[in-house]
């Protein structure tokens, strides 16, 4: 009877393991397959692959990265009219094609300063912090449609502090190196400090551009849309262009108006600059 049960026990122990490893390559199966889908859809689609790209995590070119020494025409009392200014930015892709639509989800982020490099000290007088989310896809009527949410503040606390919170929606069309993007925006959790930004920033922004061959032009129009003694606005031009071949590009800068700054959201600002974009916009 033992000798019997022996092979009856073997069969037993050869099934059990038969089943263990029939379960372990369907537990396998289905992690590639949810990581085939998940890959799918973190993958950047091939224009976004050999986009904007730092090389590194992940991350890609946002707005453009730049230094300017600044003048300012319209002098104030509690800085120095010449100072630099800079801006840095990234975005780092969260998923695409979720929906099937073709649309991206991202994080992005840009943060400007302006550094009163002839003062004593040489004090950094401002820097806004914006960090955002937006989702873009192609639409049949533009190139691209995004719509997102952004705060902005400049860091501080007390009276000194400004912030804002939008939620914003804007299209772009472009055609012959020409393109042009409105966009329109909602203020809310408004810091009491600034709690009329509007009536200086108003509600959206026109942005319109050329490139040819490695140069740009853009300009950038804001307006309140008050047509009486209370209108406010602000207009920006920009040329930037390559030097040699470097990597560098040169930068001119001309900003009239509101809200360079949070600081100066309601304080006009006359103010020219010179210096280098890293990266091509």
């Amino acid at each position: 009877n033992s000798a019997a049960a022996e092979p009856v026990a073997l069969d037993s122990a050869a099934s059990n393991f038969a089943d263990v490893g029939s379960a372990a390559s369907n537990s396998a199966s289905n992690l590639a397959s949810n990581s085939a889908s998940l890959s799918q859809n973190s993958a950047a689609p091939q224009g976004e692959q050999n986009g904007r790209n730092f090389g590194f995590l992940g991350l890609k070119y946002y707005e453009p990265i730049y230094m300017l020494f600044t003048h300012d025409f319209s002098k104030k009392p509690d800085r120095k009219a010449d100072e630099l200014h800079f801006e840095f930015s990234f975005e780092r892709p969260i998923a695409y094609d979720v929906l099937g639509l073709g649309e991206k989800i991202s994080f992005a982020y840009a943060q400007n300063s302006w550094w009163q490099i002839t003062q004593d000290s040489a004090p950094f007088r401002e820097s806004n912090y914006r960090p955002e989310l937006y989702v873009s896809a192609p639409v049949p009527f533009a190139d691209e449609l995004k719509i997102g949410a952004m705060h902005e503040s400049n860091g501080k606390g007390g009276e000194e502090s400004r912030s804002w919170n939008r939620l914003y929606a804007q299209s772009t069309w472009s055609a012959d190196g020409f393109s042009i993007t409105p966009r329109a925006w909602y203020a809310f959790w408004l810091d009491r400090t600034n709690e009329d930004i509007a009536d200086y920033m108003g509600y959206g922004d026109l942005r319109a551009s050329y490139t040819f061959g490695k140069q740009r032009l853009s300009a950038l129009w804001r307006n309140n849309l008050h047509f009486d003694g209370s209108n406010r606005g602000a207009i920006e031009l920009n040329y930037s262009f390559p030097i040699f071949n470097s990597g560098f590009y040169g930068y001119l800068r001309y900003f009239n108006g509101y809200g360079e700054s949070l600081a100066d959201y309601k304080r006009s600002v006359n103010k020219i600059g010179i210096g280098l974009s890293f990266v091509e916009f």
